[in-house]
């Protein structure tokens, strides 16, 4: 496989056709993060991923204020939200419906095909841009291990709830390294060429 950590800088040398390409498909990802985003708050909701994916109940919001009975011939009088509840009695606890262990595999399965190729793409434009090589590799590491992790964060929540918490910080982690890599590299393409002092500029790539 060619080494693009070599070709560090050549997306500014890509033909006008191929920097409309790139540009389309990181636009189209950060798109696509900015939906998966929404999409897991839908799915949550209120329950949070501990109880859509582990099945852990959810308190239930205090109910509406409610009136006292009016005394014969008197005013109805307003309790209050302090008294909605006795002080000994819980709030109660609503029952979530937890994701089948097949549509977790179902989700598993599609993510595995299509996340790794997603990453794969936006890596290599992400190495073609003209930054320091410690850059592009902890780039690479940053966007390989939140997508990694995003992706294990729903099995490791359903075998133990108390790690809820990998879902969102996974999430927004990949949301950051992969939204990164995509405006850095559309920028960086789209910049004008300057061949370093003593270096010659690259010729440009044809369709």
């Amino acid at each position: 496989m060619r080494d693009f950590s070599a070709a560090a800088g050549r997306l500014r040398t890509l033909s006008l056709g191929a920097k409309l390409l790139y540009s389309a498909f990181t636009v189209a990802s950060l798109i696509g993060l900015l939906v998966s985003w929404r999409l897991y708050g839908a799915m949550v909701q209120d329950a949070g991923a501990a109880g859509y994916y582990a099945g852990a109940p959810a308190i239930a919001p205090p109910p509406a204020p409610t009136q006292a009975p009016a005394a014969a011939g008197g005013p109805a009088l307003d309790l209050g939200p302090e008294l909605e509840l006795p002080a000994t009695q819980e709030a109660p606890r609503v029952l979530v419906e937890q994701i089948s262990e097949r549509k977790l595999l179902e989700v598993t399965h599609f993510h595995l095909f299509s996340v790794p190729v997603y990453v794969l793409i936006l890596a290599h434009l992400w190495l073609l841009a003209r930054l320091p090589s410690w850059l592009h590799t902890a780039g690479v590491v940053a966007a390989v291990a939140a997508s990694g992790l995003h992706i294990a964060a729903p099995w490791l929540i359903r075998g133990a709830p108390g790690a809820a918490a990998l879902m969102p910080i996974s999430g927004v982690a990949m949301l950051l390294s992969l939204g990164a890599m995509a405006v850095v590299s559309t920028v960086d393409m789209w910049l004008p060429r300057r061949s370093r002092r003593g270096e010659a500029a690259p010729p440009a790539e044809t369709d």
